[in-house]
């Protein structure tokens, strides 16, 4: 990404001192606590009034029946591969086994590990829920494309033209304060109230899962909810 164009989002306002940092987990083995870079301890990104917010898609992004009787969350990052393979690859296969079938609900939240990061998640949170949806299943699914380019950024803008998404709507997307401070807040609350410390990582009815692979997950994901009914 060119230096020129990130300055234009005002990553100081929205980061306060500097960028959360996280482990992307390996999709068959999850590292341990102490090998993942710890959050910054600087105070924390000041709250924004998402209730007053009248476009783009504002909160953890909810897929499945909203009054599902079992809350599945996910913290991931649109920039770590095993969260683009659990999108991918397994993800259908939950939502098939718990979210189609109104025993679960997916909470997702946006765990911020790097400015093409923010800049990726910002970009897909400028339209209604399911251009969100539908732009993060795009963006998880091509992600080998635009974060290894020469320019993520104007990668990212191409794709969200085909959703919609106008490059004027897209840079003011990403350059909007509210949503970079959203985003981080998001990912200090996920750090701080959670303790989370790597990509992809989940929790079902506040318990925090642990698991050397993605199969592993789901089945204590059903098994789980299949004990909570």
């Amino acid at each position: 990404m060119h230096k020129d164009y990130v300055s234009k989002f005002k990553f100081a306002a929205a980061f306060g001192a500097a960028l959360l940092l996280a482990a992307c987990g390996d999709s068959s083995e999850k590292p341990a606590a102490d090998d993942a870079q710890q959050a910054s301890t600087e105070p924390a990104t000041e709250a924004v009034d998402v209730a007053s917010k009248t476009q783009g898609t504002w909160g953890p992004i909810v897929y499945g029946d909203p009054n599902a009787p079992v809350e599945i969350h996910e913290f991931a990052s649109l920039t770590c591969p095993h969260c683009a393979t659990f999108a991918k690859s397994y993800f259908p296969q939950l939502k098939e086994q718990l979210l189609d079938t109104g025993k679960a609900k997916l909470v997702y939240h946006n765990f911020i590990m790097n400015r093409v990061d923010i800049v990726a998640s910002a970009a897909a949170r400028c339209g209604d829920a399911e251009t969100t949806k539908k732009l993060m299943k795009v963006y998880f699914a091509r992600q080998s494309d635009w974060a290894r380019s020469q320019s993520p950024v104007d990668e990212l803008a191409s794709i969200a033209r085909r959703a919609g998404i106008s490059r004027t709507e897209f840079d003011r997307c990403v350059s909007d304060d509210d949503m970079l401070k959203h985003l981080m807040s998001m990912t200090q609350d996920a750090v701080k109230k959670h303790n989370i410390n790597s990509t992809p990582s989940f929790m079902v009815d506040g318990k925090l899962l642990e698991f050397k692979s993605f199969d592993e997950a789901i089945e204590q994901m059903v098994e789980a909810v299949n004990d909570a009914g």
